[in-house]
């Protein structure tokens, strides 16, 4: 109830309003404007009649009130003309919020129209009541009938009453009195020019715009809300602030916010006026608008801002303008700044400011939707009679923030999803009219780690129905948490799209929650009735994501999610958040060339009257914690200085004011322990002042919790866009000049410092790799130009090779030392340069050759498919490259593919599929492969006999559909494939392809048994597993061993199931169990000085293997997936790293080849690959260009300069799929697999159950 009174305005408040350390004897609000000071005249009781009208039960009190504004409109004495948006079918119940779009004008009409025009408003007065009633109920609007004798009343009423009405009827008794002579009763004003009237058009014809500060704007155009004349806000109102007397203007925003309290001894015709209230918040707070942004367009032309080198410039070098007639206009005009609340600067700084917090704090893990319910008690409780909430949207918008309050206080103080760290909050109303927010909550490390458990997840965020047990939930979430029908039920509802629901309603039914493969959104347990789950009138696939606590606690709309890491997830949660208000879609033509920002805001914008509620309460819509300082970054001599038009002269010869950025710079030298701290760190430790312009140290040594947040910078920007680089990197500088200094050399430029720091990518970075790769004899020089020809993109190859022909031949004479005659050949420099030019050609072509074939071909007569059903360890890899041997022994051309690059690097000579048969990314059922039968790809392809296809399970059917039409179009012939052989083998327990958000029944359409071509196949089966062929050769061996086979195969096969979870497995005991990665990797590296190559990690997802290596900092970088290379890369001697890019199949170096770094310098490691066919082999690595390999990637176009690889103590179960490890396995489960097939491989890598080690949690 509102029953507590402000003992300063006498406003009845809610007792949550006071201010915490007030109590509830003597309160104190922060809800007062003034700090309780600011005082106006109550309002006037109204006249019998409109008190009734406002308050009474009575059926013509109940239309009264629901016609309040045609009344109002009928009665005024001046227009109110604004664009008022219809609600349209498709909404909530609660659609009743009064929504305006574009701007609000009140206009005066003449007193006396033109002939021909009918009176209306103010002159409808000057005639008498019969007819006056008749014009008035044409204004009150056609849809709308309204009572004739009700509307005399009320005429009548404010003429008794109303000083504005009584001044025109008085003009009517004048104008209509037989002595010519008597006096008017008013002012008359006559213009200076003695035209004749006939000729001041405006007077009869032209509605002239009331001014927003005029007292009378109020009273004219709201007379059923303010009866008596009270005035409106004028410039001149003033209160007492200060103890001394002193007096402070009273702002638009006190004055109406003032009003929209309830108190006592008053009777607020304002708050008893239903819809008209509504139109009146919207109103007033237009007002307050229109005067801030007014103030915007006529002061910004005086108060100007330049940069102050630029500034010096325009006034000559001695400040002073030669001539003040042809002087420079200097300065740039800002129209809606960033501080202008809920414009689009303003927004995009909220939205950079989260992202601030997620690159330090990482990624939010919760997000949560609350909607302002009008049904609450606290609502319905503190109505007036006969009231409803839509009524009242200031009650809705007090009861709503101190809800908000309340849920952040829970959150966050009683950890109901954990320890929160950081949170962001963003209030929107747009045009649905009811206040919601949106929140995002970032918890810490602990607790980010529970969340990655299905059963923790289930704990806090339920997707189903509550069982009839819980009848209090269960009618909640059916009232609030049931998405509105739609799809077939209702094609019409508002979130459809092209036959199907936007938000993807109705769900699937899911046994249990999961993360799906694409890592952009969480699926939740959804289980079916039949499964246990509640169904009435709508399933649980009609449930939105709640936490049953909240819902429990605040029963109105909460929608909670859980965060995903991805980029793109993070990405588009931010730009929701910070999207800020609805507004209408406008196109800017060429034609008009006037950039007008405050108009385009104002004419495009949608205003609800629970906006304006909340606005005019100054109530914040935007929290945020940890707070965010925003760090300039500007060139020497180049901040902005501000200025008065006119004085710019002075302002040119002030001496520059120091800025945060050359603050910084003192710091660092007054402040040698500072030094460590990179720009946007400063803040943590040290305080910026603003009336010094100083950093201030914080001794107590343990900072503070604030993100520092470098403003951003547009590389068209140039050096300016380098420095903000620089900053960003390099800790400590103590100048400009010593930001410059990189190891000693002065640079000339920030460009030039990047580049010296491997910032900036150009041909110097191939120039230093050649220098190093020459100096270390490591490998040919000729193999490295190769690859940087074919993936570094260098700008001038030509310049390359020219600065480095003397060390292509210095190399090509060293390596032959031993061969005297060609060392003979190569005296002659001619003969050398053409030599290492053929050795380049012939590198280029193995690099980027489709294939390598050996010996003539012979022709196919017909072809077969067979499909080799090869369960892990049954020595499939073996029979392949026997028949590889076998085959090329006979002079037939054998082509061997794989659907992933690490089971390809295992067979001789293989290649990915895509990269052979070159098909398109993405691929779908109607694409054919990019080769013509021309090309060298077509040309092979006919000749081929046979080709192998490994772990074809895990490829799309519609690759090998693909495939199968483009060799039957390049064979011209309607065979499978073109009649060639081909040999596909496989194993469905393993990991089947990959269905970004697909289902399970997705997953299975997915693969190649439900492709036509699969019937075509003839099947082969390997039983027997050859990796433990000697464990049975050893009578002794243990049995564990001997059985772990058949496990395998009932763990692929699903015949293993836990007791608690019908999807689960229980792993048999004799495999190892530990909770903490310390241990585990004790146990799985044992003896890694002299192993490189057998201990493996296998993990499910890219995060997961960064985990294991990385600390908390290295997550918050932006990755994608396996594709792009992290931002930054703790590298040393000995570790063991995985490439990922295919650079030279034919001799190992694919995607996903592991090696061991042997040297290393800035531009250029150098490994050798540890397993496989391959095993020794040499590879020169320089930085390349690296791009995400995702198409749905949020950022196109992204590239990164940096080695492409990544450490690889760990790498993921797919990455693993076709390969064997002799040696320790460590598996981490502490989140679950995505399939039985995922753990089926994961535990087939090994020969015995000893070897493995299982991660789990210590509830798991």
């Amino acid at each position: 109830m509102v029953h507590i009174e402000c003992s300063h305005c006498k406003a009845l408040h809610f007792v949550q309003e006071r201010i915490v350390s007030s109590s509830v004897a003597r309160p104190m609000f922060s809800t007062c404007f003034g700090k309780g000071k600011l005082s106006l005249p109550l309002l006037t009781d109204p006249p019998a009649l409109l008190r009734s009208l406002l308050i009474d039960d009575t059926p013509r009190a109940r239309r009264f009130r629901k016609n309040i504004r045609a009344y109002n409109s009928a009665l005024s004495m001046a227009s109110v003309v604004a664009k008022w948006v219809n609600r349209g079918p498709g909404t909530s119940n609660f659609n009743h919020t009064m929504t305006m779009q574009g701007e609000m004008y009140h206009y005066m009409g003449p007193m006396m129209p033109s002939e021909g025009r009918a009176p209306s408003f103010a002159s409808v007065y000057i005639h008498d009541t019969d007819y006056g009633t008749q014009t008035r109920t044409r204004l009150g609007g056609a849809s709308t009938r309204l009572e004739d004798t009700l509307l005399m009343q009320l005429t009548h009423m404010l003429h008794e009453c109303n000083p504005y009405v009584q001044t025109v009827l008085s003009m009517r008794e004048w104008a209509q009195s037989p002595q010519p002579n008597t006096p008017a009763p008013y002012q008359m004003v006559i213009h200076a020019d003695r035209r004749p009237s006939h000729e001041h058009v405006r007077r009869y014809n032209v509605l002239d715009p009331i001014s927003v500060s005029h007292r009378a704007y109020d009273p004219l155009s709201y007379v059923l809300l303010f009866p008596n004349g009270r005035d409106g806000w004028y410039p001149e109102l003033r209160f007492s602030s200060h103890d001394d007397g002193r007096r402070t203007k009273i702002t638009p925003m006190m004055y109406y916010g003032w009003n929209l309290f309830e108190r006592s001894g008053e009777f607020s015709t304002i708050l008893h006026a239903a819809r008209l209230f509504q139109q009146y918040l919207v109103d007033q707070f237009c007002k307050v608008e229109a005067k801030w942004l007014s103030y915007l367009r006529h002061n910004q032309t005086q108060l100007r801002a330049a940069d102050y080198t630029s500034l010096r410039d325009s006034l000559g070098d001695s400040g002073r303008a030669e001539d003040e007639a042809d002087a420079v206009r200097a300065g740039r005009l800002f129209i809606l700044p960033s501080t202008y609340i809920g414009g689009d600067r303003y927004m995009r700084q909220q939205m950079h400011d989260i992202i601030a917090i997620s690159n330090q704090i990482g990624h939010p893990d919760i997000f949560l939707t609350m909607t302002c319910n009008p049904s609450w008690p606290e609502i319905t409780r503190a109505l007036l009679p006969n009231q409803t909430p839509q009524d009242r949207p200031d009650l809705c918008a007090r009861v709503f923030r101190l809800k908000m309050k309340d849920l952040m206080s829970l959150v966050i103080n009683e950890e109901v999803f954990g320890t929160v760290v950081a949170h962001v909050r963003v209030i929107e109303f747009q045009k649905r009219g009811l206040p919601h927010a949106h929140v995002v909550f970032f918890l810490d490390e602990v607790s980010k780690n529970d969340l990655r458990t299905p059963e923790n997840v289930d704990r806090i965020i339920s997707a189903e129905i509550p069982s009839a047990k819980d009848p209090e939930l269960q009618e909640v979430v059916l009232k609030h948490m049931i998405h509105n029908p739609c799809g077939e039920r209702n094609p019409t509802a508002v979130c459809m799209g092209e036959q199907y629901c936007r938000k993807g309603f109705p769900k699937s039914f899911k046994h249990e929650t999961s993360q799906s493969d694409s890592e952009y959104y969480i699926t939740y347990r959804r289980r079916a009735p039949s499964a246990g789950g509640q169904s009435v009138v709508f399933d649980n696939s009609w449930v939105v994501p709640h936490s049953p606590l909240l819902l429990r606690s605040f029963a109105c709309h909460l929608n909670v999610e859980l965060c995903v890491s991805r980029v793109g997830g993070i990405k588009y949660l931010f730009k929701y958040v910070c999207k800020g208000q609805d507004r209408v879609t406008m196109e800017i033509t060429a034609e008009n060339e006037c950039h007008d920002e405050i108009s385009n805001f104002q004419d495009a914008r949608y205003v609800s009257a629970s906006e304006a509620a909340r606005r005019l309460f100054s109530f914040d819509i935007v929290d945020r914690n940890p707070p965010v300082v925003r760090l300039a970054v500007h060139l020497p001599n180049h901040h902005t200085v501000y200025f008065e038009e006119g004085r710019d002269q002075e302002a040119a010869l002030r001496p520059a004011s120091g800025t945060k950025l050359t603050e910084w710079f003192k710091a660092n030298e007054k402040y040698p322990s500072a030094r460590h701290l990179r720009y946007h760190k400063f803040p943590r430790y040290f305080t910026w002042k603003t009336r010094t312009k100083s950093w201030t140290y914080d001794f107590s040594g343990t900072g503070v919790n604030v993100v520092g947040r470098i403003y951003t910078v547009s590389p068209r920007e140039g050096e300016r866009y380098f420095l903000r680089l620089l900053l960003t990197q390099v800790p400590g500088a103590t100048s400009f000049e010593n930001l410059r200094n990189i190891d000693g050399e002065q640079c000339t430029s920030f460009r030039k410092a990047c580049l010296l720091l491997g910032l900036l990518a150009d041909d110097a970075e191939w120039k230093h790799a050649i220098r190093d790769s020459f100096r270390s004899s490591f490998v040919p020089l000729s193999h490295l130009f190769a690859t940087i020809l074919a993936h570094c993109q260098p700008s001038d190859p030509l310049s390359l090779w020219n600065d480095h022909l003397d060390m292509f031949l210095t190399d090509i004479r060293n390596r032959a030392r031993r061969q005297p005659i060609r060392r003979q050949q190569l005296r002659d420099d001619h003969h050398a340069t053409s030599y290492v030019l053929r050795e380049v050609q012939e590198a280029l072509q193995i690099v980027r050759s489709s294939s390598a074939v050996a010996g003539p071909s012979m022709p196919t007569r017909s072809g077969r498919l067979f499909f080799l059903y090869a369960p892990g360890g049954t020595g499939k890899t073996f029979v392949l490259s026997a028949i590889q041997d076998f085959l090329r022994t006979r002079r037939k051309q054998v082509i061997a593919v794989a659907t992933s690059a690490t089971a390809a690097v295992l067979l001789d000579g293989g290649r990915t599929a895509h990269s052979v048969f070159k098909i398109p990314i993405p691929v779908s059922a109607e694409s054919t492969c990019s080769f013509s039968a021309n090309s060298d790809t077509g040309r092979t392809l006919q000749q081929v006999d046979l080709i192998i296809w490994d772990e074809i399970v895990m490829c799309h059917r519609h690759c090998i559909e693909t495939v199968n039409r483009s060799l039957r179009d390049l064979m011209q012939t309607d065979r499978p494939f073109g009649g060639k052989f081909l040999v596909l083998p496989g194993d469905f327990r393993q990991i089947l392809p990959v269905v970004p958000g697909g289902s399970r029944g997705q997953i299975v359409s997915a693969c190649v048994k439900a492709s036509p071509l699969y019937r075509e196949c003839r099947f082969l089966r390997l039983t027997e597993n050859m990796r433990l062929a000697a464990l049975r050769a050893d009578p002794a061996e243990d049995v564990e061993a001997l059985n772990f086979p058949e496990f395998l195969l009932s763990v692929g096969e699903g015949r293993i199931n836990g007791q608690q979870r019908p999807e689960g497995i229980s792993l048999q005991q004799s495999v190892a169990f530990e909770h903490t990665i310390r241990n585990s990797c004790l146990k799985v590296f044992q003896g890694i000085r002299d192993n490189h190559a057998d201990p493996a990690w296998l993990t499910k997802r890219n995060e997961d293997t960064n985990a294991l290596i990385y600390p908390t900092e290295m997550l918050n970088t932006l990755t994608a997936g396996s594709a792009l290379p992290d931002h930054k890369l703790k590298l040393k001697k000995g570790f063991i790293v995985m490439l990922l890019r295919n650079l030279d199949p034919a001799t190992g170096h694919v995607n996903g080849a592991r090696y061991v770094i042997d040297n290393m310098t800035n531009n250029l490691l150098f490994l050798h690959v540890t397993t496989g066919s391959h095993q020794g082999n040499r590879l020169c690595l320089p930085r390349m260009p690296c791009r995400p390999g995702d198409d749905n990637f949020p950022i196109p176009g992204l590239t990164r300069t940096q080695f492409p690889i990544r450490t690889c103590f760990a790498l993921t179960t797919n990455k693993a799929q076709g390969q064997s490890f002799g040696g320790r396995i460590g598996l981490d489960l502490r989140d679950h697999c995505f399939s039985h097939g995922q753990l089926y491989v994961a535990l087939s890598r090994t020969t015995h159950p000893g070897n493995v080690t299982v991660l789990t949690r210590e509830s798991n």
